[in-house]
């Protein structure tokens, strides 16, 4: 794998039309995908749920090669809402695919929240490509997802070792 050079830094909104066709693009060859990721990143980043540090580009050249995002959400739990991080989505350029910009982004992505104070995140996603940077089906966490979604494609992940201990939730996710 041919890791090219690129810079990471959060997203810029002179870059929001540009990563809205990326985010299009990227999961139009997708295994799994809803049509609706670009319109979802839209809507995150319109909520008050949104956190611009958190939301990086990889950039190569003068490319958007790739973009992540994490915002705020909850879990609810027997004694009311417990706030977690989303990560959704994560899409990168369809000719810098197979070369770590993904790996690069979530890494960063989540190091960048881990420094902030968050202690957990969330997502739907591929376990194979997810487990190896920590994300494990939620059910280990004893968090159960409310929309009927395959329980292996829910996952978490501890950005804080035991932030999630003795934890018994239920989430869903915004659509």
């Amino acid at each position: 794998m041919t890791e090219p050079k690129i810079a990471i830094r959060p997203e810029m909104p002179v870059e929001f039309a540009e990563i809205h066709a990326l985010v299009k693009t990227a999961f139009e060859t997708a295994a799994v995908s809803n049509g609706d990721e670009q319109n979802f990143v839209d809507r995150l980043r319109a909520s008050p749920d949104y956190l611009p540090d958190l939301a990086l580009v990889a950039i190569e050249g003068d490319v958007v090669a790739g973009h992540v995002m994490l915002t705020r959400t909850t879990i609810d739990t027997a004694s009311g809402p417990r706030g977690i991080l989303l990560l959704a989505p994560l899409a990168v350029e369809r000719t810098h695919r197979r070369r770590g910009v993904g790996t690069r982004l979530t890494r960063e992505v989540l190091t960048r929240a881990r420094a902030a104070g968050f202690d957990a995140v969330a997502l739907v996603g591929d376990p194979a490509y997810y487990g190896r940077f920590g994300f494990r089906p939620s059910t280990d966490f004893g968090v159960e997802n409310t929309q009927g979604i395959p329980g292996q494609y829910v996952q978490m992940a501890e950005l804080v070792p035991g932030a999630l201990a003795g934890t018994r939730a239920a989430i869903t996710f915004a659509t």
